[in-house]
């Protein structure tokens, strides 16, 4: 199966296979004209520029795609090839490209020495002496050049000197290597690869690419249609070209090809010819294909798929490990994983269905050949994806087949596959099914049909009647060959759903068209059709009847006798039918009996249950089973359940049951009595009774062979059952809410198997002191919200039994249990092998010394414990030491866990109140990182610190860091600990190596360590940057024990490692003259600083933080960003100030470092008063709109464009100059802030209010928001669907988030300046400063909203969901006001309109509409 059928042979998305780079004047007409002819003459892609591209001073963006779309670039350097700045900034951009592993560079040395151009001797010297002098302003590009030069000298190329030969055969060498680089015979992979890009590393992972060790083997396995052999292709074709293999080979289809004469012959001839390169190669018989392959490849490096392979003999024949030499990889794709097994391929993937994400982008895809699909489609699109369960060959069937359709064509089609599924897919599933003999299918369409969501030992109860004892046999065949699944843990029996149509179809298609006369019915109609007219017989052995929703309340007319026909009927499910009346006769056959719903108050009284193994009837009407009379009648009964039973009162003598393995009656609500013949079932493996409220009391159990109890919520329970006998098979009990039980009875000691007891919500329970003496194998002790819990003496008054009983329990929890001081007093020291304790939430004061004696102790949480105030002993070995939330722990308790002996043996994580470093740390950082060298192996024990405060609710308040290992990154997942809201400092100590050999993704630290150099200096840096917000992040810090080759400053002096970008400061402006005297608001003149400083955060400082991999410009992205180069030499920025520049500032406008450029044009021209005002504020928005896309380019709004820049510039610069723009424009520091004056027509500050709307059935919100002035002038209405959210409170953090963005957006001081003079208000500068012109105040009806904005948006609250957006909400809000008023009618009215909206996510309105306008006064 494929994720595409195409015949496209080309895997690559290159528009051009070579790029020529070279000096037009040099080799346009003679070398590179020759060689651009070889290439093309060879069909290979080439791209030869146009000698028109290369006059101006700047590459084009042309030429950047052009480069940018090739897989070679070949650099042909002449002897003039320097003296052109245009040449070197394509050479630059070549070698970016190639940096990045997107670009082969071949260089070729056309008639220069490469040590010409690797030193800049020569004409090279000469060239670069003159762009200097052109240059001298911009010493970067400069640099960049010779460093280009420098590069591309060093790489490995070809040298033509004069009379060195033909230049026709040196140019066939060039060629003959970039045809074999460019052709490594790479497959079609699909269409529309969705989902695949993971599914590569994990399988690249397996095969340990990249190393030589061995021949690698592994299996891809899982049912057909999934898309093993497009992922196979996949790996393929990157394998080829990310390593170096002496041969490769792709065998596709082997099941098919193989079974046709000489088949495998066949295959062989393909195997040798495709890695040797010989063609005609004759073989006689497969074993003489075996003696050549294994004597001709052993030695070889080979790449070898295997696809669709369904025998061992097709792997003896092609595909045995032992044939080929180290560092192969060999890939199997098959739908057996037994034959895997039998291969001993060892490692395997497992390969799965599409999550619903992928699903719906790759059906979208094949439909409607593009990303999104029109909105009116999500609905029956989500019904596809719902039939495929994520099978590719489903979606790409179904999606090519409605290309173009209607909606109705969709519905219509829905339908139909649903009835009968499309031939393509049932041909491909089908290949499993006939595969298996006879009886294997028969055990299949019976799980198909009837079986399917059973667990399987419910299955092997069902089928022994109807097969031998081959029946596991048969159900482990199916497991093998993907045809079914049996989940962990619960053990159900499941099949995808197209399988089991596949099964289904399979199954009408062989029955008789006469419903009465099938072995199986499972079709409604049919079922009601034999009921109805009673023309069941004796060939019906399965019914499995479930109604859907639609037809539950439908009530089945019969007459009770249709059973009477159908003799040999084995199986009768009915699950959610009504039936008129219950049956007055099942046959003697039967088996299984599950009917949800049984409408009689008893079974059928001529009714021989001497077959039946399994009988289910929850929520029926039972009153009466009828156990009494003879043994003989329930034999085999294995499984009885009453779930739900509503009017169910007793349970009866059962002392006839005795082969009865399961026993339920759960959700009884009325249950009264239980027969004490149930306690002494000697064959009952599971006693359920969850949930019956009304049970008083549980008779005595003396059950010997018991694996599960259930008594949890019964809370009228008295008493615990009484245990009679020794219960070994018993080993772990839960009991919940048992509010009635208050203690355990002295024969709870015979449940002798016992391993682990857990207790919850059981108020004032009594915890026998000697439980550990009672209960020799009890590992663990687990009791969580048990208040009152108390330890309690026995009545022999053991006062010793801690020190003369060893104990076994190694796992003990006592959360949340109100437990105090004196809970260590009595019967805690049992605990003495403990290793894992948690004592969280509990109001004891202090620790005991006695926590010194438990030497096994090595994880300890006493979190939420506030008024824990002190710790008097701390275990020799404890690791993990959690005390989140003490607030009352002393200092001196603090000091002794940060004490060094605890943390010198390794792998501690301890966090716990209090910010001093540790006297003893090496390294300390007051910024988020820290950073150390170390040499010929990774330290053993290095101890991080992180001093920070917490303001958390329900999060990840343990945020783990980034830790890079030469560059490389290692990503450890954050720890997850609930917690209420506090405000508090934490020391937060753990070991480094410990946490990175926790990675849920291990393959950076894998890279990382294999690329080590014992004898060279490593790096490693941790750092907290864009994990924890910097103002709440107090200090970091490295200690590493055992000091042998460590360092902690830089022993190359590359860069100084205690640098901390977060405390840098950029010079004030103060400084820089021509700067200090320009006017305007005072966030711009901090950016000007920070620029004319180059400390703006730009991509490569970013990447240097680790904040970000990418170095490149967002607008283009082949060049790196720089201040410069962001601001003003990006072609696209450039672009825009041509278009605004004076003409007397353009020649000299792009000359100049970033400094000189920033104050030429920020000092006052004679030739353009305007300009300086106008190119600062220009300057602003370029940096807003580079942010825009770095940040936010995933997001909803549509960010700022370069070609709307000018007129948004032009706005802000009219609305500065009329203010006096110098501290009016959107200010800082306006917290502390007066009621504007009053005019003749009334206050016009301007206010925004805003609300949030929340649906709960759908679980989902918006938000809207309207600005206007005290008048009650409308000015721009808002409205945001959010989708899924959890509190209105968030809903109204989202609007003032959404508010504040469109008041920039669509410069709302302007829309209201228009209002105000449409009604004659004149604003003059000193009205506009008396009345906050440019100020906002923001009203909202939650508190909880306006205190997080006024909390300065901390990255950590008490809401119940963490606003994602907080730093930037945070920047736009710093010039705001806010106030909590009572629900704004208006705004709610935004509010409610956007949660009836069904896609567009921002709705503005600049008209007041009509659902608003009851709320304005001027419309009132």
């Amino acid at each position: 199966m494929a994720w595409g059928s195409s015949s496209s042979s080309s895997s690559s998305s290159s528009n051009y296979d070579v790029f020529l780079s070279f000096r037009g004047e040099d080799t346009r007409h003679a070398f590179t004209g020759h060689l651009y002819k070889a290439l093309h003459d060879k069909g290979i892609h080439t791209f030869i520029d146009d000698e028109k591209l290369q006059r101006g001073e700047q590459i084009t963006r042309a030429l950047m795609e052009a480069i940018q779309d090739s897989r070679v670039a070949i650099t042909v350097l002449s002897q003039n090839y320097a003296s052109s700045s245009f040449c070197l900034d394509e050479l630059a951009t070549i070698l970016h490209c190639h940096q990045r592993k997107r670009l082969l560079v071949i260089p070729v040395f056309y008639k220069v020495d490469p040590s010409d151009v690797r030193h800049q001797k020569g004409s090279y010297a000469e060239a670069l002496e003159k762009l200097e002098t052109r240059f001298q302003h911009d010493p970067e590009k400069l640099q960049k050049w010779k460093m280009a030069l420098k590069q591309v000298a060093d790489l490995s190329g070809y040298h033509f000197k004069e009379g060195d030969g033909y230049e026709f055969k040196f140019i066939e060498k060039i060629v003959e290597r970039v045809s074999r680089e460019i052709n490594p015979r790479t497959l079609h992979v699909a269409d529309y690869p969705v989902g695949l890009e993971s599914r590569v590393l994990d399988v690249r992972r397996l095969l340990d690419a990249g190393s030589d060790d061995g021949v690698h083997m592994i299996g891809i396995h899982g049912m057909g249609g999934l898309g093993k052999s497009t992922l196979a292709r996949a790996v393929y074709n990157e394998l080829i070209i990310a390593e170096k293999f002496d041969g490769f080979c792709f065998l596709a289809n082997v099941r098919e090809k193989s079974d046709k004469k000489d088949g495998l012959e066949h295959l062989q001839r393909i195997l040798l010819s495709e890695i040797l390169g010989e063609k005609n190669i004759s073989l006689t018989s497969t074993q003489q294909g075996i003696s050549i392959i294994q004597s001709r490849l052993k030695g070889k490096k080979v790449l070898l798929i295997l696809d669709d392979v369904n025998t061992h003999g097709q792997l003896q024949a092609i595909g045995r490990r032992d044939w080929f030499g180290p560092g192969s990889k060999i890939i199997i794709t098959t739908r057996d994983e037994q034959l895997l097994a039998y291969h001993e391929v060892n490692e395997t993937y497992e390969m799965k269905e599409l999550n619903q994400k992928d699903a719906l982008q790759l059906l979208t895809w094949n439909a409607f050949k593009k990303e999104k699909a029109d909105p009116t489609y999500v609905e029956v699109l989500h019904r596809v994806v719902a039939y495929a369960s994520g099978l590719p060959l489903a979606l790409e069937v179904i999606g090519s087949h409605l290309v173009g359709k209607s909606i109705e064509a969709w519905e219509s089609a829905i339908k139909q596959y649903k009835r009968i599924p499309k031939k393509e897919i049932l041909d491909v599933l089908t290949v499993s099914f006939d595969a298996l003999e006879e009886e294997e299918q028969k055990v299949f369409l019976d799980i198909a049909c009837c079986l399917k969501g059973w667990t399987l030992t419910e299955v092997e109860h069902i089928l022994p009647g109807l097969y031998d004892d081959c029946m596991k046999h048969n159900i482990g065949v199916l497991v093998e060959k993907s045809l079914i699944k049996v989940s962990w843990g619960d053990g159900v029996v499941n099949m995808h759903d197209l399988i089991q149509d596949m099964g289904r179809r399979i199954d009408q298609q062989r029955s008789s068209k006469e419903p009465g006369k099938r072995r199986r019915l499972w079709l409604t109609k049919d079922i009601i059709q034999v009921l109805d007219d009673n023309s069941g017989t004796s060939e019906i052995q399965m019914i499995s009847l479930d109604l859907s929703l639609s037809e539950k309340e439908t009530t089945i007319d019969w007459n009770g006798n249709a059973f009477r026909k159908i003799k040999n009927l084995k199986i009768l499910f009915i699950r959610n039918g009504k039936f008129s009346k219950g049956p007055n006769y099942f046959p003697e056959s039967l088996r299984v009996l599950e009917w949800h719903g049984y409408p009689s108050n008893c079974l059928p009284s001529n009714f021989p249950p001497k077959e039946l193994v399994i009988c289910k009837l929850s929520q029926s009407y039972i009153t009466s089973f009828g156990f009494h009379g003879s043994r003989k009648k329930f034999r085999k009964l294995k499984v009885l359940k009453f779930d739900y039973c509503k009017i169910l009162t007793e349970i009866p003598d059962v002392s006839v049951l005795v082969n009865l393995e399961e026993l339920s009656f759960n959700r009884c609500g009325n249950l009264i009595t239980v027969h004490h013949s149930i306690g002494f079932l000697n064959k009952l493996k599971i006693l359920s009774a969850y949930g019956c409220s009304k049970l008083t009391t549980f008779p005595p159990l003396n059950l010997t062979s018991l694996e599960g109890l259930q008594l949890s919520a019964c809370s009228s329970l008295e008493n615990f059952p009484e245990i009679l006998g020794e219960m070994k098979n018993l080993l772990m009990l839960q009991l919940f809410g048992l509010l009635g039980v208050k203690e355990l009875p002295v024969s709870f000691q015979n449940l002798v198997g016992l391993q682990s007891l857990i207790l919850q919500d059981c108020e004032n329970f009594l915890l026998p002191s000697n439980i550990i003496a009672m209960m020799p194998k009890l590992s663990s002790l687990l009791a969580e919200s048990c208040k009152g819990l108390q330890w309690v003496k026995s009545e022999e008054g053991e006062e010793k039994v801690g020190s003369i009983v060893c104990s076994n329990v190694d796992d003990s929890s006592f959360d949340g249990c109100n437990l105090y001081d004196d809970f260590f007093s009595t019967g805690f020291m049992q605990l003495d092998h403990v290793k894992t304790l948690s004592l969280r939430d509990n109001n004891f004061t202090f620790l005991p010394e006695c926590l010194k004696e438990l030497q096994f102790l090595t994880r300890l949480d006493v979190s939420g414990c506030l008024r824990l105030q002190e710790i008097r002993g701390v275990p020799p070995n404890l690791k993990e030491f959690m005390a989140r939330e003490c607030i009352s722990l002393s200092s001196s308790s603090s000091s002794m866990l940060s004490n060094q002996e605890l943390h010198e043996a390794g792998q501690t994580e301890f966090l716990f109140p209090g910010a001093t470093i540790p006297e003893w740390f090496n390294h300390q950082s007051r910024g988020p990182s820290s950073s150390f060298w170390f040499r010929n192996k990774f330290p053993d024990n290095v101890l991080c610190l992180l001093l920070a405060r917490v303001e958390s609710i329900d999060l990840d308040d343990i945020p783990m860091p980034k830790v890079f290992i030469n560059g490389i990154l290692c990503k450890i997942s954050s720890r997850n600990y609930q917690v209420r809201k506090v405000k508090l400092d934490y020391t937060y100590l753990f070991d480094l190596k410990s946490a990175l050999y926790k990675l849920d993704d291990p393959s950076g630290l894998i890279s990382a360590l294999h690329e080590l150099d014992e004898k060279e200096w490593d790096h490693v840096e941790i750092t907290y940057g864009g994990i924890i917000e910097t103002s709440l992040l107090k200090a970091t810090g490295i200690h590493v024990f055992r000091q042998d080759d460590i360092r902690y400053d830089d022993p190359y002096g590359k860069r100084k490692l205690e640098h901390d970008l977060n405390s840098s400061e950029s010079q004030s402006l103060i400084k820089k003259p021509r700067l200090s005297r320009w006017v305007g608001p005072e966030r711009i003149i901090n950016l000007l600083g920070n620029a004319a400083d180059g400390a703006l955060f730009t991509n490569p400082l970013r990447r240097y933080r680790h904040t970000s991999m990418d170095s490149s410009c967002p607008r283009c992205p082949e060049l790196e960003e720089t201040c410069l180069h962001a601001l003003r030499d990006c072609p696209k920025v450039a672009a825009f100030w041509r278009s605004v520049l004076p003409k007397k500032l353009a020649p000299k406008f792009f000359n100049g470092d970033v400094a000189v450029w920033l104050e030429t044009n920020l000092s006052f021209s004679e030739a353009a008063f305007f300009w300086p005002t106008f190119f600062g504020i220009a300057v602003e928005l370029l940096w807003e709109s580079r942010n825009d896309l770095v940040f936010y380019k995933d997001g909803t709004w549509d960010y700022l464009d370069l070609s709307d820049i000018t007129d948004i510039v032009f706005n802000r610069y009219k609305d500065c100059m009329r203010a006096h723009a110098s501290h009016i424009l959107m200010p800082r520091n306006l917290l502390k802030w007066r009621r504007p004056l009053p005019l003749s027509h009334g206050h016009w500050l301007l206010r925004l209010n805003v609300s949030g709307a929340y649906d709960r059935s759908s679980d989902t919100a918006a938000c809207g928001g309207i600005f206007r002035d005290n008048n009650d002038r409308f000015v721009l209405g808002f409205s945001v669907k959010l989708g899924e959210c959890l509190s209105n409170d968030e809903g109204e953090i989202w609007g003032i988030y959404h508010g504040m963005k469109i008041a920039r957006r669509y410069d709302i001081w302007g829309l209201y300046r228009d209002i105000l003079r449409q009604h004659s208000i004149p604003i003059s500068a000193k009205i506009a400063r008396q009345h906050d012109f440019g100020k906002i105040i923001v009203e909202s009806g939650s508190e909880k909203a306006i205190g997080f904005v006024l909390d300065g948006c901390p990255t950590s609250t008490s809401l119940e969901h963490c606003f994602p957006l907080c730093d930037e909400l945070k920047a736009l809000t710093s010039a705001t006001n806010h106030l909590y008023f009572d629900n704004d009618y208006a705004a709610d009215s935004f509010a409610k309109f956007g949660l009836s909206m069904k896609r567009q996510p921002v709705k503005i309105f600049r008209v007041c509409p009509p659902f608003c306008q009851p709320y304005i006064s001027e419309y009132r």
